[in-house]
C-alpha cells in the first residue's frame, strides 16, 4: 500500500546536536540481550539480587546457614584482592569502550557505525553487568569506596589516606556516576515499539518502572555498603541503623510495586504479575522486619527458621492480586466506555427541543415503550472518563497480541481515540496511540492483509502531526524520530515494491558469495605456490617445507565447502553458485561424485530454466574457459563433458576413483585405528580420573561425619576432669554439711553430667564400644575388702563412670546417724577418689586420639589413593603419545611422501602447464567477480609456521600439570587437616593441665 500521507509530514522538531549525534546510535542498538529466552532468567537473577537486604544475618542472628547461602549468593563480598581488582579492571576498561562508543558516534553526527556483531556482544554485556546485574555492581562499587578500612583483613588491599586508597575511591566514585549517567540516557531507549511482538514478552513502552527500579538499586546499595559502615564507625547503635534501613527499604520497595500496579509496564499480564509480587513481596517483608527488630523477636530462632517461608507465600499473593487488579482495570475500562457510549447516543436521540416540541416523536422513537430503562436510567451531568491515567489507554488494547481481526483493531482505534480525547495534553498518549496503529499496518502488510481495507484505516499521520505540538521531552523527540524513520522506510519499499528484508538479504547474499569466491582464488593461489615449490625441488627431505601448504589447501578446503554448502541452504536455486561451486570441486577439493551430481542438476536446470543475466553470462563464460584449460595433469583433470549423463563413467574416472579407494585403504584406514586407540585411552584416562574423583568424595564425606564425632567426643578428656573435681568437691561439702558451695558444685556437675550422658554416651557406646583401655581403673568394694582393678573396653569404662557420677549427684547430706566414713569409704565416691589422680587421664585420654586418628588415617589412604592415580594418568598420558600419536605421525609422514613421489615422474614443463592453468583460473575468477588479484599476498608473504607438534606436547604438558595440580589439594587439606588436630589435641591437653594444676592446689 502506498500511504499517500507519509510525505505530507513534515517534521517540525528541531533536534539539538546531542539528539542528532545519539539517535541514530541507540536506533542501531538491539532491543535487549539477543536470545530471548534468556530475559526471563535474566529477571529472576535481578530481583534475586534484592534479597540481601531483606533476609541477612545482621536482622536474623540466628539465621540457618543454608538459608544465608540462598540469600547472600549476590553479595559481592570483598574479600580477595585479586577478585577486586580484577573485576573492577573489566568494570573499568567496558565503561570506557561504552563512553568513546557514545562519543565516537556524537562526534561524527551518527555517521560512524558499528557492526552487528559489535552491537549484539555490547549491548549484551551492558544489559547484562549494568541492568541486570546492576544492584550487584552498584554494592561492589559502594563497598570499594570504603573498602580501605578492611585493609587490616584483606591482603593487598592499600590502607585509609595513602595516595593509592584515594586513587581506589576517586576511580569508584566516578565510575559509579558514569554508570547512573549511561544507565538514565539508556533507560529513555530501552523499549519494544513493537506493540503486538509475539517474542517480547518482557518488551514495554515505557520507561519509568526502569526510572524506578534503576534509582531504588542506586539508593539501596549506597545506604546498606556505605551508609551503614560509616554510621557504625561513628557509634550509632546497631538497633537503630537497622530500624532506619528497614524503613527505607519498606518505603523504597513500596514505591516500586505502586509504581508497577499503575503502570503495568509490559506487554505480557504474566510478566506485571512477577514483577508486582516481587515488589510488593519485597516491602511488605522489609515492613515484618521493621516489626520484628522493633519488638526484638528477631532474635528468637522459630522467627529465624519461620521468617524465609513467607517470600513465597507473599509473592503469591502478590502475583494473583496483580492479576485480579489488572483485570478490573480491563472491566471497568470497557464498563465506563459502554457508558459513555450509551449516554452518548442517548443525548444524539433525544434533544432538549424535542422534550419541549415534539412528544409525539418520542412515541415514534419507542421511548415510552421501555418503562425498566425510563425508570433505572439516570441523566449524568458530569462527563464520563474512562481511564484514570494515560497508560490504561495502552493496558487496554493489549487484547490485539492475541486477536489481530479487524473488529479487535477497530475497537482498538476506538479505545485509542477516547484516551486522545481525554488526555489532549499529553504526548505520551498519542505516540502510544501512533504505534499501535503502525504496529497493527505492519502485521497486516506483511500478511497480505492490508489491500483488503481502505488505506486510510491504518492511516496514523494525523496523530504524528498532532503530537509534534506539543511540549517533547527527549524520550518524546526519539519516539517521534523513530516514528519518522519507520515512514520513510515504508515509502522507499513501497516506491521499489521490495521489502526491506530483501534488500537487506540481497546484500548479504552477495558478501556471503564474494567471500566464498575469495576463498576459492585463495585456494588456487596455494596450489600454484605448491606446484612451484615442487618445480624447483631436486631432495626428498624437501617434502618438509611442503606441509605448511598442505595444511593450508586443507583449512581452504574445509572452509570453502562450508561457505559454498551454506550458499545452497539459503538460496539452493541459485544456478550461479552451483556452477561456481562445480568448480571448487574439480579445482580445490577434486570431489568427483559431487561434481558429476552437481553436473547433472545444473544441465536439468539449464534445460528447464534457462538462466538470463550478465552476471550469469560470466559465469558461463568462466565455465568455458576452465574447460579449454583443464590438464590431465592438474587437480581437475577431467574434461567437464565427461561427467554428463550421456557419457556415464569413463575408464578413466573409474580408474581414478579405485586409486582413491585403494589409497584410503592403505592410508587412511590406519590412521582410523590409531583414532580408536586414542578414543580407547581417553576413555582409561576419564575412568581413572572419575575413580580419582570418586575416592575423594567417599573419603572428605567419611571424615566430615568423622569430624562431626570428633567435635562433639572432643569435651571427653576435660568433662572427665571437670566432674571429677566437682565430686571431689561436692564429697567435702557432703562431709563438712556446707550448703555455702554445694550448690554451686552441684549444678555444676549437674550441667557436665547431663551433656556426657545424652551427647557423649551414645557416641561412645557406637564408636568406641570395642577398643580396649591402655590400663586400669580401680574399683572399690567397700570399707574392709580388698579393692580390684579392671581393665575392660572404653564404652564400658565411660558406662561405669557415668553410673557412679549420677549417684554422687544425687546423694543427700549426711543425716544425723551418718558419719563422715560415709562418704569418705563410700564405693562410689571412693572410685573418683582413687582414680582421680592418673588412672582416669590414661583411660580416658585415648578418646580424644581415636576419631582424631581414624580421620588422618583417612587422609593418608586418599593421599596414598591419589598419588598412585596421578602416576597411572600420567603413565597413560605417555603411553598414549607413544602408541598412538608417534605412529600416526610416521603415518601422515609416509603418506606425504608417497604422494609427492609420484610427482617425480613430471617433467618442468608440465609443471609450467599446470602453473600456468592455475594462473588462468585465478585471472578470471578474479575478472568475473571483480577482486583483486593481490588481496592475498600480504597474507601469503607472512606465512604462518605450523605449530602442531608444539601444540600437541604443550597438550600433554597441561594434562600432566594438571594432574599434579590435583594434588596440591588434597595434599593441602591433608596437611591443614593434621594441624587443626594438633591443634585440638594440644588445646585439650592445656585443659587437662589446668585441672591437674586446680587439683594440687586443692
Amino acid at each position: 500500500m502506498n500511504n499517500n500521507g507519509n510525505s505530507a509530514i513534515e517534521n517540525k522538531i528541531v533536534y539539538s546536536a546531542f539528539e542528532k549525534g545519539f539517535y541514530p546510535f541507540f536506533n542501531a542498538l538491539p532491543q535487549d540481550v539477543p536470545v530471548g529466552w534468556m530475559i526471563p532468567f535474566l529477571f529472576i537473577i535481578e530481583d534475586i539480587q534484592f534479597l540481601i537486604y531483606i533476609i541477612s544475618p545482621f536482622i536474623y542472628p540466628k539465621l540457618r546457614d543454608y538459608f544465608i547461602k540462598v540469600f547472600i549468593i549476590f553479595n559481592p563480598d570483598i574479600d580477595n584482592s585479586l577478585y577486586f581488582y580484577i573485576f573492577i579492571t573489566f568494570l573499568s576498561i567496558f565503561i570506557l569502550y561504552m563512553y568513546f562508543m557514545m562519543f565516537s558516534h556524537f562526534k561524527s553526527n551518527g555517521r560512524k557505525s558499528m557492526s552487528k556483531k559489535s552491537l549484539w556482544i555490547y549491548n549484551s554485556l551492558y544489559n547484562i553487568f549494568f541492568k541486570y546485574l546492576l544492584s550487584y555492581v552498584y554494592c561492589f562499587y559502594a563497598r570499594s569506596i570504603y573498602l580501605c578500612n578492611f585493609a587490616d583483613s584483606i591482603k593487598g588491599i592499600p590502607k585509609c589516606k595513602t595516595p593509592f586508597s584515594y586513587i581506589i575511591i576517586g576511580i569508584s566514585v566516578v565510575e559509579f556516576i558514569f554508570i547512573t549517567a549511561y544507565s538514565l540516557i539508556y533507560s529513555n531507549f530501552n523499549f519494544n515499539t513493537n506493540c503486538l511482538s509475539h517474542s517480547m514478552y518482557c518488551g514495554t513502552m515505557h520507561k519509568a518502572n526502569c526510572n524506578a527500579v534503576l534509582f531504588v538499586k542506586l539508593i539501596l546499595a549506597v545506604l546498606i555498603n556505605l551508609v551503614t559502615y560509616i554510621l557504625d564507625d561513628h557509634n550509632v547503635n546497631t538497633h537503630s541503623i537497622l530500624i532506619i534501613s528497614e524503613i527505607i527499604l519498606f518505603l523504597s520497595f513500596f514505591y516500586l510495586f505502586t509504581v508497577q500496579l499503575k503502570y503495568q509496564p509490559y506487554y505480557s499480564i504474566q510478566v506485571n504479575n512477577y514483577r508486582f509480587g516481587t515488589y510488593f513481596t519485597l516491602s511488605i517483608f522489609s515492613l515484618y522486619n521493621l516489626i520484628i527488630i522493633i519488638t526484638n523477636i528477631n532474635t528468637f530462632q522459630i522467627v529465624c527458621d519461620i521468617s524465609p517461608f513467607l517470600i513465597p507465600i507473599l509473592f503469591i499473593v502478590g502475583y494473583n492480586y496483580n492479576n485480579y487488579y489488572n483485570k478490573k482495570i480491563v472491566q471497568r475500562i470497557y464498563k465506563k466506555l459502554y457508558e459513555k457510549k450509551l449516554v452518548s447516543n442517548l443525548h444524539k436521540s433525544t434533544s432538549i427541543n424535542e422534550l419541549k416540541f415534539n412528544p409525539k416523536r418520542l412515541k415514534n422513537n419507542n421511548i415510552y415503550n421501555s418503562l425498566e430503562r425510563i425508570t433505572k436510567e439516570v441523566y449524568i451531568k458530569k462527563e464520563i472518563k474512562v481511564y484514570n491515567n494515560v497508560f490504561e489507554c495502552e493496558i487496554a488494547c493489549r487484547f490485539l497480541r492475541k486477536n489481530r481481526t479487524i473488529e479487535a483493531y477497530l475497537l482498538a482505534k476506538e479505545l485509542l481515540n477516547e484516551g486522545i480525547s481525554q488526555f489532549n495534553n499529553d504526548a505520551n498518549v498519542y505516540l502510544i496511540a501512533w504505534y499501535y496503529l503502525f504496529s497493527m499496518k505492519k502485521f497486516y502488510k506483511e500478511n497480505n492483509l492490508l489491500q483488503k481495507y481502505d488505506p486510510e484505516l491504518f492511516n496514523g499521520d494525523q496523530i504524528l502531526i498532532s503530537v509534534m505540538e506539543h511540549k517533547l521531552d527527549f524520550r518524546k523527540k526519539y519516539l517521534i524520530h523513530k516514528a519518522l524513520n519507520h515512514l520513510e522506510i515504508e515509502k522507499r519499499e513501497n516506491s521499489t515494491n521490495v521489502t526491506t528484508s530483501d534488500i537487506e538479504k540481497s546484500i548479504k547474499m552477495e558478501e556471503l558469495k564474494l567471500n566464498a569466491v575469495k576463498i576459492h582464488v585463495q585456494g588456487l593461489q596455494e596450489i600454484k605456490e605448491l606446484f612451484h615449490k615442487l618445480k624447483s625441488s631436486t631432495n626428498s627431505k624437501d617434502i618438509v617445507l611442503y606441509s605448511s601448504n598442505i595444511s593450508q589447501i586443507s583449512k581452504i578446503q574445509k572452509l570453502g565447502n562450508s561457505h559454498y554448502a551454506n550458499l545452497l541452504r539459503i538460496i539452493p536455486e541459485a544456478n550461479d553458485v552451483i556452477k561456481v561451486y562445480l568448480m571448487f570441486l574439480k579445482d580445490i577439493l577434486n570431489d568427483d561424485e559431487l561434481v558429476i551430481k552437481y553436473t547433472n542438476m545444473i544441465q536439468k536446470k539449464d534445460e528447464n530454466y534457462p538462466i538470463k543475466g550478465s552476471k550469469s553470462n560470466d559465469i558461463d563464460n568462466t565455465i568455458q574457459k576452465t574447460k579449454s584449460i583443464s590438464s590431465s595433469n592438474s587437480f581437475g583433470s577431467m574434461p567437464f563433458s565427461e561427467f554428463s549423463t550421456s557419457s556415464g563413467l569413463g575408464k578413466e574416472l573409474k580408474k581414478k576413483i579405485h586409486t582413491r579407494n585403494s589409497m584410503i585403504r592403505n592410508f587412511v584406514s590406519p590412521i582410523k585405528n590409531l583414532q580408536f586407540r586414542i578414543m580407547s585411552f581417553v576413555f582409561i584416562f576419564i575412568l581413572f580420573y572419575a575413580i580419582q574423583v570418586l575416592c575423594i568424595l567417599v573419603i572428605f564425606n567419611y571424615s566430615q561425619k568423622k569430624a562431626e564425632n570428633l567435635n562433639l567426643n572432643i569435651n571427653i578428656p576435660g568433662a572427665i576432669k571437670e566432674s571429677t573435681f566437682s565430686v571431689r568437691m561436692l564429697s567435702y561439702d557432703l562431709m563438712l554439711n556446707d550448703y555455702s558451695t554445694y550448690w554451686q558444685h552441684f549444678f555444676s556437675l549437674k550441667g557436665t553430667l547431663v551433656y556426657m550422658d545424652l551427647v557423649n554416651f551414645g557416641l561412645i557406646n557406637e564408636i568406641m564400644g570395642d577398643i580396649k583401655t591402655e590400663s586400669s581403673l580401680v574399683i572399690p568394694v567397700g570399707e574392709y575388702a580388698f579393692d580390684s582393678y579392671e581393665q575392660g573396653t572404653l564404652a564400658d569404662s565411660y558406662k561405669r563412670y557415668i553410673s557412679n557420677l549420677k549417684y554422687c549427684a544425687n546423694r543427700e547430706m549426711l543425716k544425723e546417724n551418718e558419719t563422715v566414713f560415709d562418704i569418705l569409704y563410700e564405693p562410689h565416691f571412693k572410685y573418683f577418689i582413687l582414680n582421680s589422680k592418673s588412672n582416669f587421664d590414661s583411660v580416658f585420654d585415648s578418646s580424644k586420639e581415636i576419631l582424631s586418628n581414624s580421620i588422618l588415617s583417612a587422609f593418608n589412604i586418599l593421599r596414598i589413593i591419589v598419588i598412585i592415580i596421578a602416576i597411572i594418568l600420567i603413565c597413560i598420558n605417555f603411553f598414549m603419545a607413544y602408541i598412538t600419536f608417534v605412529p600416526l605421525k610416521r603415518a601422515t609422514n609416509k603418506i606425504m611422501h608417497s604422494s609427492f613421489r609420484m610427482f617425480r615422474h613430471f617433467s618442468k614443463s608440465d609443471f609450467e602447464q599446470i602453473i600456468t592453468e592455475y594462473d588462468e583460473k585465478i585471472e578470471t575468477l578474479c575478472e568475473t567477480f571483480e577482486i583483486d588479484e593481490n588481496f592475498n599476498n600480504t597474507k601469503s608473504k607472512r606465512k604462518t609456521k605450523s605449530y602442531t607438534k608444539i601444540k600437541v606436547i604443550f597438550t600433554f604438558i597441561i594434562i600432566i600439570i594438571y594432574v599434579l595440580f590435583l594434588l596440591v589439594p588434597v595434599i593441602n587439606i591433608s596437611n591443614q587437616t593434621r594441624d587443626i588436630i594438633a591443634l585440638i589435641q594440644k588445646s585439650i591437653d592445656i585443659c587437662i593441665i589446668l585441672f591437674r594444676y586446680l587439683n594440687k592446689k586443692i
